[in-house]
């Protein structure tokens, strides 16, 4: 699994992993997803606050694979049985289900830890209000750098 997921660089890496391995697990799943072309973002490193020794902790976010495609209400189900049992099995395995804008054809799927880490899954069904979407949005929590970390 990991070495050490207190080290940014290392925690970068998993959650990178997995949001790609779940992305792949989609494309098995959800046929019309199949030959699908996500576009990728590989998110951006924000440098924190030096703390009392000088060290600078950081966090990334926006690590992004995005897609425009139309999903139906029962695909937008099978992902969510996807994303809780993959996600289940992993560092951030703190599973929830936001369902507020369902009935506006918007579904959030959310993964953390207890360091802050997150996964995002959301779905927009085509409808009047939505551009049919699927992304997956993660974040790293702050954290140091190899070098920088004592343990």
């Amino acid at each position: 699994m990991m070495d050490n997921f207190n080290i940014f660089e290392q925690a970068c890496k998993y959650i990178s992993e997995k949001m790609c391995e779940f992305k792949d697990v989609l494309n098995v799943k959800i046929s019309s997803l199949e030959k699908a072309e996500w576009s990728y973002d590989k998110g951006s490193i924000k440098v924190c606050k030096p703390d009392e020794s000088g060290r600078k902790p950081r966090c990334k976010t926006g690590i992004k694979y995005s897609l425009k495609i139309s999903l139906s209400g029962d695909e937008a189900e099978i992902i969510w049985n996807e994303f809780r049992a993959f996600f289940g099995k992993t560092h951030i395995s703190d599973i929830e289900r936001v369902t507020g804008n369902e009935e506006l054809g918007r579904y959030k799927f959310i993964a953390k830890n207890s360091k802050g880490d997150e996964i995002l899954c959301s779905i927009y069904l085509p409808n009047e209000w939505n551009i049919p979407q699927i992304g997956l949005l993660g974040f790293v929590s702050s954290r140091y750098k190899k070098t920088d970390y004592v343990e």
